[in-house]
C-alpha cells in the first residue's frame, strides 16, 4: 500500500462474476485530487489483509510486462497499457450496512473514460470486433503465450480504446501451473479454448499456433465438445477454475502438445 487516498460511492455501477465496482475519487496525492478512479471489492468475500490481493497486484504486473513486450514487437499503432491497482483499506463510510465494510481491503485504480468494452475473456471467447479490427489484442494473447514457450498467457481483455491506444484492465494470466495466477487461471484449457476459436492476423500470422487438428486424439471427442459449447455461454463473462472440463491425463497432454508448438521455431 501507499499513501493514495479516495472517497466512492455507496452503491456500485459495475460489477462482473468475481468483483463489484465503485466510482470514487482521488483525495490524495494532490496530482490525482479530484480525478475520478474506480474502487473494487471482491463479491463472494470480505478480504480483511491487504496480502488478499496479492494475486491481483502480481496478474497486473505481469500482464503489463507481456504488453510491454508485445508492443515493441507490434509496432502496433495502438499500444496496450493495463490499469495499475492500488491496495487501500475502507477507514470511514456513512452507511455501515453496504459494502465494501468497514476495515476492508480494496483496490482501487483510474477510472477510464470511454466505451467499455470486452474483447476476449479466458475461456475462448473473442469478440467479432477483436477478429476483424481490434486484432492486436488477441494478436497480444497469442504472442505471450509464444514468448514464455506456452507457459503463460494474458488474457481477459477489457476496456477502452483510446487514441493513443487501448487502457486495459482486470486482465487474467493462465498458467501451466494449476491456479498460479487464482480462481480465473483456467490454465492450459483456456490457452486450448482461445486457439480453437483465434484465426491469425497480421500481428501472429509469423508465430507458431496449435490448430484444431493438434488436439484430434488429445482430447476425448465428449470432452472437446463440453468445452466447444461452453465457450458462446461464456461470452461476456470470465470463466472460473471451478468451471475446468480437463482431466489431468488430458491435460498433461495438451500441456506437452503446447510446448513443443510453442518452441517449434
Amino acid at each position: 500500500m501507499n499513501d493514495l487516498e479516495a472517497v466512492f460511492e455507496e452503491n456500485s455501477f459495475a460489477e462482473g462474476r468475481f468483483r463489484r465496482a465503485y466510482l470514487g475519487t482521488w483525495t490524495n496525492p494532490i496530482v490525482k485530487r479530484g480525478q475520478r478512479c474506480v474502487v473494487k471489492e471482491l463479491k463472494e468475500e470480505y478480504t480483511w489483509e491487504a496480502s488478499d490481493w496479492k494475486t491481483a497486484e502480481l496478474v497486473q504486473q505481469e500482464a503489463q510486462t507481456l504488453a510491454d513486450g508485445f508492443n515493441a514487437y507490434s509496432g502496433c499503432k495502438y499500444p496496450i497499457k493495463f490499469a495499475r491497482v492500488d491496495v487501500m483499506r475502507v477507514v470511514t463510510k456513512k452507511n455501515q450496512n453496504t459494502t465494501p465494510a468497514l476495515g476492508e481491503y480494496v483496490v482501487a485504480e483510474d477510472y477510464i473514460e470511454g466505451t467499455f468494452k470486452k474483447w476476449c475473456n479466458n475461456y475462448g471467447y473473442i469478440s467479432d470486433e477483436a477478429q476483424d479490427f481490434a486484432m492486436s489484442l488477441p494478436a497480444f494473447m497469442h504472442w505471450s503465450w509464444y514468448h514464455t514457450d506456452g507457459q503463460m498467457m494474458a488474457a481477459d481483455l477489457q476496456g477502452v480504446k483510446k487514441p493513443d491506444g487501448y487502457w486495459l484492465t482486470d486482465p487474467v494470466i493462465l498458467s501451466d501451473v494449476d491456479g498460479e495466477y487464482g480462481c480465473t487461471d483456467m490454465g492450459v484449457e483456456g490457452m486450448a479454448m482461445f486457439f480453437m476459436k483465434h484465426k491469425c492476423n497480421q500481428f501472429c500470422k509469423l508465430l507458431p499456433s496449435p490448430t484444431f487438428d493438434d488436439f484430434a486424439g488429445v482430447i476425448l471427442p465428449q470432452t472437446l465438445q463440453k468445452c466447444k459449447l461452453a465457450i458462446p455461454s461464456m461470452m461476456g463473462c470470465t470463466a472460473f477454475r471451478s468451471e475446468l472440463k480437463f482431466t489431468k491425463p488430458i491435460k498433461n497432454v495438451v500441456l506437452r502438445t503446447f510446448r513443443n508448438i510453442a518452441t517449434r521455431i
